[in-house]
């Protein structure tokens, strides 16, 4: 029998830790296309940021192959936002926990992502390693997350970080697509 393939996207905010994520992760060599920052401000945050889209690719057991695409975080390549969603089962949406300001920004994205379609997805605040940092509580109360998603630590330089992480979305995703399941064939569900 041929492995389960899987379209996780993983977005958020410029800066936010996405490519890190799936570099973090990914058992290829991953695709990521990023250009030199022009300008002042977001060259103090980071030197590099993406243009098109970051793509990896992970197994997970012997049946389920994931394949991880990462969005552009700057609002300008927003375009591509919903052309890489096309077809995806699942998302995580990264925050820089580290950067308030940041908050604000993956609400956008949030809210961007919910217009897409109704599929599974999980928050991860990143940069839980660095001190000071706002707890996924916290992000959860600034965003308005309902308890029904979850809003996990991580800290995507550290790969057993991002498995956990990809580990929480799959059981999420099963849950998910499993009440979906049992209500369409009680009639209660309609695609």
């Amino acid at each position: 029998m041929s492995p389960r393939i899987v379209k996780i996207v993983v977005t958020g905010p410029f800066a936010s830790g996405k490519t890190t994520f799936i570099k973090s992760l990914s058992e290829i060599v991953p695709v990521v296309t990023d250009v030199g920052l022009k300008n002042t401000f977001e060259k103090t945050v980071k030197k590099f940021t993406t243009v098109a889209l970051d793509y990896g690719r992970i197994k997970v057991g012997d049946d389920l192959v994931v394949h991880l695409f990462g969005t552009p975080g700057q609002f300008r390549f927003s375009f591509m936002w919903k052309i890489l969603a096309r077809g995806m089962h699942g998302y995580i949406l990264l925050v820089d926990s580290s950067r308030p300001e940041n908050v604000d920004e993956a609400v956008y994205v949030y809210n961007f992502f919910r217009q897409i379609g109704d599929v599974p997805h999980i928050i991860a605040a990143n940069k839980q390693d660095i001190e000071g940092c706002l707890t996924p509580e916290i992000i959860r109360m600034m965003m308005k997350i309902p308890p029904s998603t979850p809003v996990v630590p991580l800290i995507a330089t550290d790969p057993e970080s991002v498995r956990k992480v990809l580990i929480t979305l799959v059981k999420h995703m099963i849950t998910w697509y499993s009440s979906r399941q049992e209500a369409k064939v009680r009639g209660k569900y309609v695609l």
